[in-house]
């Protein structure tokens, strides 16, 4: 399957589950295979439709498993060749994209503020998560079983997400909005399922 995109990283084989890397020396097979079952949601690999009334297809997706469950991060290119993230949690979805360096502290804890592109963000959550396993392609080496710190929080006033990935370095910050289910509408929203 051909990368859609310049900046795919890993792409899971949709026959088998094999996965592929992409850096700085070439191609290679990781080795390892990634068979995900469906989503929680609709969603699903090659989906397209409309996200508050902008086209979008959904080119991958991850799978992350931490204390409390697991969620689901999806890779979105967008009509006008730009990508974005769709995270679904526990049946709630935001969409999220990467803003550029922030300062970060030492000690991440819950209940602190950090400032990120000029908005206060309170951090609700920290914790380890495990890559359970990938599908389609995505802009980051990622393998299944990996573990990775992450963070996220909301700002201070509660309109927009933080998401953190805390052991990249520098580490990489996401921000967005929370969705409402109706906000994503799929080109094949009326057939069965």
């Amino acid at each position: 399957m051909p990368a859609r995109n310049p900046g795919i990283r890993s792409q899971a084989c949709e026959y088998c589950g094999t996965i592929s890397l992409w850096d700085e020396a070439g191609h290679r097979d990781s080795g390892k295979k990634s068979m995900l079952p469906e989503g929680f949601t609709r969603l699903y690999r090659g989906a397209t439709g409309t996200l508050r009334g902008r086209r979008f297809e959904v080119l991958g997706r991850v799978r992350y498993g931490y204390s409390r469950g697991m969620w689901d991060e999806w890779y979105i290119r967008l009509e006008d060749g730009s990508t974005s993230w769709l995270t679904e949690d526990d049946h709630e979805l935001c969409v999220e994209d990467e803003v550029g360096p922030a300062m970060l502290p030492d000690e991440l804890e819950v209940g602190m503020v950090i400032p990120v592109a000029d908005v206060p963000y309170l951090i609700r959550e920290v914790g380890i998560a495990s890559c359970l396993g990938i599908e389609g392609q995505v802009p980051r080496a990622i393998l299944p079983d990996e573990t990775y710190g992450y963070a996220d929080g909301s700002s201070v006033d509660g309109t927009r997400t933080l998401g953190i990935e805390v052991d990249d370095v520098p580490p990489t910050f996401f921000v967005g909005h929370r969705l409402q289910h109706e906000d994503v509408v799929l080109d094949d929203e009326g057939e069965d399922w």
